[in-house]
This record gives C-alpha cells, structure tokens and sequence, in this order.
C-alpha cells in the first residue's frame, strides 16, 4: 500500500517479483501469528499493527506525508483514507478472532474488489465491466462454499456470523481506502485517472506525491489507533510475552510487506503483482490449517480456489470492452 523509499533505479524482473511472492507470504501469516498471542482483543491488534507500523510508513514517506497533509486538493482524501484504514484495521482482526484465519482472510480480500467495483460506480459513475460481473460471481460463489463449509464443521453460531459481518466491513474499508487513494493521487496529478482496487498502490508507487499520499493516510490513522490501544489496550501492551507479536506485525507485513510489494510493482507490473499477491489467502489457509488448527476439508479448499480464481480474472489484463 506504498511506495517504498531509497533509489528509484527499476529492480530486475526476477527481483521485483521476489519482493512481490515475499510481500503475499509475509501478509499470509498476520492470523496465525495473532495465534501466538491468546486473550488479546481484536482491536488491540489492528490498533498496534496499523499504529506502529503506520507511524514508521508515515517516517518513511517523509517530507511528502506532511505535504499531502498540507495541501488543499489531498488533504480530504488523506483523512477519508485514514477514517477508512482505520475501520478496517479494527474489522480485519476481528474476522480472524470470530470467522477464523482462513474464512475471515479469504472474504476480507475475496470482497474488497467487489466493493471497490461498487464504490466507483456509485461515487464515480463508472460503469461496471463484463469481466467485473463474471470475477465477482466466481468470488461470491467462493465465498459462500468457504462459509459453508466452515459453519458445517464448526457448527455455525453468532460468532462466526459476526465474523464473517467484519471480514465483509473489512473489504469495504479496504476499498474505501483505495478509492480514497486513487481519488486524492487523481487530485495530485491532475488528469491522471486512477482505478480504485488492489492496484492503486501500483499507481501510487510510480507517481509524484503517491508515497507521500499513502504515507500520510497511514500517519493519520496510525494517531486514534495508539490512542484507542493505550486507553483500551494498556493491561494487553504491559504483557512483554505479547511484543514479539506486536512488533512482528507491524513491521513484518505492514511495513516489510507493502515495502516489498512497492518494490516489486516497479519491475513487474500491476497486473502481475497482483496476480503473485493471491498467494496471500493461500498462505493463509494452509498455516490455519497446519499451525492453528482449523479444518477446511475438500469443500472449503474449493471455496478459497474460486475466491483466488475471480480475482485473478480481475488481474488479468483487460481486454478491449471486457
């Protein structure tokens, strides 16, 4: 979701998808390792992941974080970023505690494209694609395999139900910030239209004040985040045995792995990057299933395949009137 700092010369091709597979890993294991710290509330995760790691990515971006906050044209857009990145921080966890790693993580990223489609066509007017039709009803069909599956093994219940409600508001919030990002680089640079979606980090990587943009979304969400965590969080941060976790999740997938994905997008491309970041609900699945414990059966494996199928049609590059 940023653009990395350093040299802009253009990793090799081999390069940049390395950082890419490495970014989809490292995002693949944030459930299994909230497993490594039991008791802790939901939202005391996403506050410390997204506040730590979103002050260092805020560190990062430099002097273009407090010019994004500056000006006029993307300062809204920043604070509509944030308000969104902040929601889904909470909403993301509390899918992993209530719906488990692999059905929270899958309908998370299985429904944010969905609702991004949605968001530009009702805020934008931009009308919706054939392709666009054909990836959601393959990912909403797998993701209703993957829950029926989940809730015929454990019984269903109101927790899993109130899972799978944050893991959806997870989605959306994960659009939001997107097309928030897309809208306010779309200010920055003028004429320029960005899509909303998983490869907006794409556009912002490669243009003027992107880093700068994302930065300060994430500096900005990161300041109620470590408030809601000191006033809510405080017996949870004064457990030493909780900080390795903490400390491995915002540093490892939030800072590390958007770091490498901004990385890879110089070198490979949109289309490509997001294709390799499907390895993501993947990962997910098999380290729920061989460290945590959950069971997916053949059903629920076939739910996930078609989650990772419909955003790979979305990946694909397009062509003309699809």
């Amino acid at each position: 979701m940023t653009a990395s700092a350093g040299t802009r010369r253009v990793p090799a091709p081999a390069g940049g998808l390395a950082a890419v597979v490495v970014a989809a890993v490292v995002w693949g294991t944030t459930g299994t390792a909230t497993h490594f710290a039991p008791g802790v509330p939901a939202f005391v995760f996403g506050a410390v992941t997204f506040g730590i790691g979103g002050l260092v990515l805020a560190a990062v971006a430099g002097r273009g974080t407090v010019r994004a906050v500056v000006e006029r044209r993307t300062r809204g857009w920043a604070l509509l970023g944030a308000t969104a990145l902040v929601l889904y921080a909470v909403a993301f966890y509390a899918a992993l505690a209530d719906a488990g790693v692999a059905l929270g993580t899958t309908i998370a990223i299985g429904s944010s494209p969905v609702f991004a489609g949605l968001v530009e066509w009702a805020a934008d007017r931009r009308p919706v694609t054939r392709r666009w039709v054909v990836a959601t009803l393959v990912s909403v069909a797998g993701m209703v395999v993957v829950t029926l599956a989940r809730s015929g093994h454990d019984g269903g219940g109101g927790a899993l139900a109130l899972g799978i409600a944050s893991a959806l508001l997870a989605g959306l919030t994960y659009a939001l910030y997107s097309w928030a990002v897309a809208r306010g680089l779309h200010a920055a640079a003028g004429a320029v239209s960005v899509p909303a979606g998983p490869g907006v980090e794409a556009v912002a990587a490669g243009l003027p004040n992107g880093r700068g943009l994302v930065g300060a979304v994430f500096g900005i969400a990161a300041v109620p985040l470590v408030v809601l965590v000191v006033v809510g969080g405080a017996p949870f941060l004064g457990d030493g045995g909780n900080w390795p976790v903490f400390l491995y999740l915002a540093l490892v997938p939030t800072v590390l792995g958007h770091s490498l994905y901004a990385v890879g997008l110089r070198a490979v491309g949109a289309s490509v990057a997001t294709l390799v970041s499907l390895l993501e609900p993947v990962v997910a699945a098999v380290l729920a299933v061989l460290v945590v414990g959950e069971h997916l059966g053949a059903t629920g494996w076939l739910g996930i395949a078609l989650v990772v199928g419909g955003l790979a049609v979305l990946a694909l590059p397009a062509r003309r009137g699809c």
